[in-house]
């Protein structure tokens, strides 16, 4: 305690004249829109110091179902503060306490309280009519089924599987004396947020043993929190834990190594790929199916790394041919950057325009793309898009 004491004195002799400053700052919803259910509240912008919310705990001081008070518990301290843009961002997990108190009305009103200031702002938690959004957004993110583990958890993972609308979490963790663990957690995915009780199963029957009747014990140990933030990337917390990021363990696939130093890594798309979600309703232009067949092939054609022919991010391309040998257009993985290492993504150049590109493919993981009209529109409608599969 005397040295807790003392690191906080120490500290404060350093930030005494740091302010809070949410001018740069906003909050939204996991789910978009979430009504009466468990909800996540993003709050995120730019701090004009090192010393933000962002190294803070968020901790729900009161919450009345109209509105929610957020304050932070100090998890990490800055012994000095530099004078720089910060950009941050906090997850404030509100199951818990929806779970004791349902929302209502139609809007939440939050107060976010840190260093003498407050961020005040109101949330839709139902969709406006007048907006048209009473269906889930088009860019709703689905979870790649499979392995994940984070960074400074060597002995922990997860395994996410999902069939239909329902998704499973199996945490693959040790108990206290160092014997692995059965637990699992199921519910359905809302738009990119998923919220289940952990359960621990015991009493079952023993690998290569003779299989009996009898049923496995469930036990409720606490609940998770997931937030998708991409298609191989979640954001998980456990009971009143901190998120951590866990993403997905990529194994099977060859990788190129095309960033500087080696850093950035592309997964290797050559093989048959098949079209497993088509839309678009844009009249000149139809559906994906306008521009793709049901099946086409990725050939690899080249790869350029980190530095090579001015590009400081490498790049690796393919050409997307027809099951029966056509060449429809070129596809061009760029590196991921260095300001955003969630840049993975695929250029496809078709031959009536090569400086512009007429699709993005983004690399959701080893065996999914999410593929977005990339030009503008003049009509009116969804433009085509959808996803792709590997069929090999």
């Amino acid at each position: 305690m005397n040295k807790l004491f003392a690191t906080l004195l120490f500290t404060s002799l350093f930030c005494t004249n740091v302010t809070a400053d949410f001018s740069q700052s906003q909050a939204g919803l996991h789910p978009l829109f979430p009504v009466t259910g468990p909800f996540i509240i993003e709050i995120s912008g730019t701090w004009p110091t090192d010393c933000h919310p962002g190294e803070q705990k968020p901790v729900v001081t009161s919450f009345d179902g109209q509105k929610a008070e957020i304050d932070f518990e100090i998890i990490i301290l800055h012994i000095t503060c530099n004078i720089v843009d910060t950009p941050y961002r906090v997850l404030v997990d509100m199951s818990g306490v929806v779970r004791a108190t349902k929302p209502r009305g139609d809007a939440l009103n939050i107060q976010v309280n840190f260093g003498g200031s407050k961020l005040e702002q109101t949330l839709k938690l139902v969709c406006p009519d007048e907006n048209g959004c009473a269906r889930p957004p088009t860019d709703t993110q689905r979870s790649e089924p499979g392995f994940y583990s984070a960074p400074g958890l060597a002995n922990q993972g997860l395994l996410l599987v999902r069939q239909n609308a329902v998704t499973g979490i199996f945490p693959l963790v040790y108990d206290q004396s160092g014997n692995n663990e059965w637990l699992f957690g199921g519910s359905r995915l809302v738009e990119d947020s998923f919220f289940a009780e952990i359960f621990r199963l015991s009493g079952g029957d023993c690998f290569g043993c003779e299989p009996t009747s009898k049923k496995p014990d469930m036990a409720s140990i606490g609940h998770i929190s997931v937030l998708v933030d991409r298609a191989d990337s979640l954001q998980v917390k456990v009971n009143d834990g901190l998120f951590s990021e866990y993403r997905r363990i990529v194994f099977g696939y060859q990788v190129f190594k095309v960033g500087p130093a080696g850093e950035h890594t592309l997964i290797d798309l050559s093989g048959r790929w098949g079209v497993s979600e088509n839309h678009g309703t844009n009249p000149p232009l139809g559906d994906l199916t306008v521009f793709f067949p049901g099946a086409f092939d990725l050939v690899l054609e080249d790869i350029v790394t980190a530095g090579e022919g001015l590009l400081p991010d490498g790049q690796v391309s393919y050409r997307v041919d027809t099951p029966i040998g056509e060449t429809l257009g070129q596809l061009v993985c760029k590196g991921q950057t260095r300001l955003d290492d969630r840049a993975n993504v695929c250029e496809f150049i078709d031959p009536t325009d090569a400086e512009e590109p007429l699709f993005l493919f983004y690399q959701d993981g080893p065996a999914s793309l999410s593929i977005t009209f990339a030009r503008a529109l003049i009509a009116i409608g969804t433009a085509p898009g959808g996803k792709a599969v590997r069929l090999d």
